[in-house]
């Protein structure tokens, strides 16, 4: 009998884009879609390990879903071949205590081993082979990947943040792809279908620089590229060679000690490219930015909004805050606050700290009061989450062009159909059609904001 598979996945999209990796080994290796996650016999558990959050989700979910598998009694191979692969961020830093925690887990893949996934898999899983390998890989991890892609083109982070775990779950290197084999996995796409394609890494505007030219040990790919050839170069190469495909290219994440003139000019001269830019903020407060090794101060991080949107006047600011760091005080709190107001961020992720094992902040001493940390998570909650309906008030009646996506959560109060799509800039529009929609680009006006979403009126004749 055929071998299914099922993957979950927790955190952010460079996660996503490698559980669309692990898809593709699977198929290849002849396996097949399973309908659910109690019924695969591989259940792949892609997990992220920034917050302790994350793990305790993934905890959760890999009991949880152990004894609804146990108790499952669908047609299925026999228990002999039914397990678990642990991979991603958290199997780099507690694999082997979850192989130890849950029988069924069977194989540990951390996310810096990416590469190694097949071997670990056939190793576990002798039925399958190598050598019998299917010829369709179509599997699709959810609908939007049909007409979006994420696209991995540098990993790990040498940053070295003083609260964060990715260096030590992803590497404290960086691998950059090389442009040729960018540039045609992006014509691969396109000649697929794909409508969008967004670039990741953890620091993309990374991308390039620890190509060393002077060395003899130049990785394959990079022998012919000229020095100094950065992210900014492959943008402008992806605009010179699909300016007329029609597809938007997007990007994540990126430092905003990293951002330059020559990149910032590239995305406000071509449509093709998106002008949401996700720039981690953490803190407004200078001393907690020095602690966090950030590399950059409150006022310099203001500088450089101020320059992008003097030349992208319709750029979408996205940020991450990070509350009760080791040693913010009131006063740096409020400095942090006075950031939000004065930027005025269209979006913001905002998380209480908790320290990660083996990062310098994990030693520090904290003196402030959890609750008190909670309660000033709060005020900065709401103090964004009314910025953000502001700036989406202010959108109203303007005209987006959307990529529907697949269906709306439900009907509208009038038992209409409703689809979701996306712009290039990210927002979220539902508006009235069905399956016929999926995949397509439709022009809408914005007809009402919400926090998270707008409702959208198609345009006729659009």
């Amino acid at each position: 009998m055929t071998l299914t598979f099922f993957i979950r996945t927790f955190g952010c999209q460079m996660n996503v884009a490698d559980s669309l990796a692990y898809a593709r080994v699977l198929e290849n290796l002849g396996c097949t879609p399973a309908e659910s996650e109690e019924s695969a016999d591989i259940l792949v558990v892609n997990t992220c390990s920034v917050r302790a959050k994350a793990e305790e989700r993934a905890i959760s979910y890999i009991g949880a879903v152990s004894r609804r598998r146990a108790e499952f009694s669908g047609d299925t191979v026999s228990a002999d071949d039914r397990g678990i692969a642990f991979v991603g961020c958290m199997a780099t830093v507690r694999g082997e205590e979850i192989k130890q925690r849950f029988s069924e887990v069977r194989v540990i893949v951390s996310a810096r081993e990416i590469d190694s996934f097949e071997d670990r898999i056939l190793a576990a899983w002798p039925t399958l082979s190598a050598s019998v390998r299917s010829t369709d890989t179509t599997a699709i991890l959810r609908s939007v990947e049909q007409f979006e892609r994420f696209l991995p083109v540098v990993r790990g982070c040498i940053n070295h943040c003083t609260y964060c775990i990715v260096p030590a779950a992803r590497g404290d290197w960086i691998e950059s792809l090389p442009p040729s084999g960018i540039i045609e996995e992006v014509d691969n796409l396109i000649r697929s279908g794909v409508k969008a394609i967004t670039f990741l890494g953890q620091n993309v505007l990374s991308y390039g620089s620890e190509i060393d030219h002077s060395s003899a040990d130049v990785p394959p790919g990079w022998e012919s590229v000229r020095p100094d050839y950065g992210f900014a170069d492959l943008f402008a190469d992806i605009r010179d060679r699909f300016a007329e495909s029609g597809v938007w290219f997007k990007f994540l994440t990126s430092h905003p000690r990293d951002v330059k003139d020559r990149f910032i000019d590239i995305i406000a001269n071509d449509p093709s490219f998106s002008r949401h830019f996700h720039l981690p903020l953490q803190a407004g407060d200078d001393d907690v930015l020095k602690r966090m090794g950030r590399g950059y101060t409150s006022a310099e991080y203001l500088s450089l909004i101020a320059n992008l949107r003097s030349q992208i006047p319709d750029l979408r600011l996205t940020t991450d805050i990070i509350v009760g760091f080791p040693g913010e005080d009131e006063d740096a709190f409020e400095r942090t606050m006075e950031m939000l107001r004065q930027i005025r961020f269209d979006a913001a992720f905002t998380f209480l700290y908790s320290p990660r094992a083996g990062t310098p902040a994990e030693k520090w001493a904290d003196p402030v009061p959890r609750n008190v940390k909670s309660e000033r998570l709060q005020q900065l909650i709401a103090l964004q989450n009314n910025i953000a309906l502001e700036n989406a008030s202010a959108k109203v009646g303007q005209t987006r062009r959307v990529l529907i996506e697949g269906p709306a959560m439900k009907p509208d109060d009038r038992g209409r159909s409703m689809v979701a799509g996306i712009t290039r800039e990210e927002e979220v529009v539902v508006l009235e059609g069905d399956a016929s929609d999926y995949g397509t680009f439709v022009d809408a006006e914005l007809i009402g904001a919400g926090l998270r979403s707008f409702t959208g009126e198609r345009i006729q004749g659009k």
